[in-house]
C-alpha cells in the first residue's frame, strides 16, 4: 500500500483494489500488526474496560422472547425483503401517494417501493406455500414498514419508518387425524395467540383499551384494535377477502400487526410483578346481562375492572344467548363470571355482596342492562 502523505498526526494510504477487506483505519492497523507480528507487541501491565449499558428494554431480548413464544405455538418465522411492488398499493390496498417511498431499482424493476404495510410480504409468503402443497400456515414476522409525511405547515414531508410484528394464520388448526376432526383457524385462533403475546410481554389486555374494527376498513372484514389512546398496540382480524383473492389465495386468511415501537414505549414504563399464590379460597359469582347487540364485551369488561376493586381477580363471557321473544329485539343476554379472592383473608358474603351491588347499579346506570334472575 502505497503512502501518499504522511504527517506527525496521521498519514493517507493507497488501497489497492485487491484489498476489498480494507475499508477503514482499524483495517490498516490490523495490516500493519499482521507484517510488523503480534509477537512484538508489548503486554500492557493493567487492563482497562468500559462499562456499557445496553437499553431498557433491550429491544433485541424483547424480540427473541416473542420470537420463542410464537415459535414454541407452533409458528415460523419468515424473512421478507424491504422493497415490495408498488402495483399491490395500486390494486389492492389504495395509498396516498404522497406518503409512499419509491426506489429506482434497476435490478428488479417490479420491487420499486418501500414497503409501506407488513401485509404483502406474508401474503406472498401464503402464496408461495399454497404453491407447494402447504395450506395449513402460522407465520409471523419482525420487519419495518417506510413512508413519508407531512412535517411542517408548508406541506413538506420527511422519511420515517416503523418497526412491526406481523402474524398470519389461515387453514386448519391441527393437522388430520383419525380420533380428532379437522377444525379451520378462526378469528378467536388468532386472538388467542395475540392476547398470549401481549401476557407474555405484561401487557393484560383487561388494561387496555379495545375498539373494533370498523367495516369499512380497508384491510380487515372484522377485527379488534387494542391501544392506550392514540398508541396503537396491534390491529388483527380477518383479512378482507377481495385483498386475499387479489393474491390468489382461495381460504380465509387472519392477519396481526402489532407495532413493536409502541410495544418498547410501554415496557419503558412498565415492570413485570411476581406475586405468590393466594392461601385463601376464591368465590365465584355469575350475573346474567341483558344488553343491547350494540354493548360489546370490552364495555362490560371496563366496567368490571374500574368498579370491582383489588379483590376482582378475573372476569369471564361464558354464554350469550339471544331470543327475540323471550329477551327482545336488538337483545342478548350476556352471562358473566366475577373470580373474588384476596391474599390476606378468607372473604365472606357481605364482602362480595357490597361489591356485586355496585357492579349491577353501574351496569345498569351506564349499560341500561337489566339483570335477569
Amino acid at each position: 500500500m502505497n503512502i501518499l502523505e504522511e504527517s506527525a498526526e496521521a498519514f493517507t494510504i493507497d488501497v489497492p483494489t485487491n484489498k476489498v477487506d480494507v475499508t477503514r483505519d482499524a483495517d490498516v492497523i490490523e495490516e500493519i500488526l499482521r507484517i510488523y507480528g503480534y509477537n512484538k507487541v508489548e503486554t500492557p501491565t493493567t487492563v482497562s474496560s468500559v462499562l456499557s449499558f445496553a437499553p431498557t428494554p433491550n429491544p433485541f431480548k424483547v424480540r427473541n422472547l416473542i420470537a420463542d413464544l410464537l415459535t414454541s405455538s407452533g409458528f415460523n418465522e419468515m424473512m421478507a425483503t424491504s422493497m415490495t411492488r408498488s402495483d399491490y398499493y395500486k390494486k389492492h390496498l389504495p395509498q396516498d401517494e404522497d406518503s409512499l417511498v419509491y426506489v429506482n431499482n434497476t435490478s428488479n424493476q417490479h420491487l420499486d417501493l418501500m414497503r409501506p404495510s407488513m401485509l404483502f410480504s406474508g401474503l406472498e409468503t401464503i402464496v408461495n406455500n399454497q404453491n407447494r402443497q402447504n395450506q395449513d400456515l402460522k407465520l409471523y414476522e419482525f420487519g419495518k414498514t417506510y413512508f413519508k409525511k407531512v412535517i411542517d405547515g408548508e406541506g413538506n414531508r420527511d422519511y420515517f419508518e416503523e418497526q412491526h410484528i406481523s402474524l398470519f394464520v389461515t387453514g386448519q388448526n391441527n393437522a388430520e387425524n383419525w380420533h380428532q376432526k379437522e377444525n379451520k383457524v378462526n378469528f378467536y385462533t388468532l386472538k388467542a395467540y395475540v392476547e398470549h403475546m401481549m401476557v407474555r410481554l405484561g401487557i393484560l389486555p383487561s388494561s387496555v383499551q379495545c375498539t373494533s374494527i370498523k367495516d369499512n376498513d380497508d384491510v380487515f372484514t372484522y377485527g379488534l384494535k387494542y391501544h392506550r389512546g392514540k398508541q396503537n398496540i396491534v390491529s388483527f382480524g380477518s383479512l378482507d377477502g377481495n385483498i386475499a383473492l387479489g393474491m390468489g389465495i382461495k381460504q380465509e386468511v387472519f392477519y396481526a400487526d402489532f407495532d413493536f415501537d409502541t410495544i418498547l414505549q410501554i415496557l419503558k414504563k412498565h415492570k413485570m410483578k411476581y406475586q405468590a399464590m393466594s392461601k385463601y379460597p376464591a368465590v365465584r359469582r355469575d350475573l346474567a346481562l341483558v344488553l343491547n347487540k350494540s354493548v360489546g364485551y370490552n364495555e362490560v369488561l371496563g366496567i368490571a375492572v374500574k368498579t370491582g376493586g383489588k379483590q376482582l381477580q378475573a372476569t369471564n363471557l361464558f354464554d350469550v344467548y339471544e331470543n327475540e321473544e323471550q329477551i327482545g329485539a336488538n337483545k342478548k343476554s350476556c352471562s358473566v363470571s366475577f373470580i373474588f379472592q384476596d391474599d390476606n383473608k378468607t372473604l365472606k358474603d357481605k364482602d362480595i355482596d357490597k361489591v356485586m351491588s355496585k357492579l349491577i347499579a353501574t351496569y345498569e346506570k351506564k349499560l341500561n342492562a337489566l339483570i335477569r334472575k
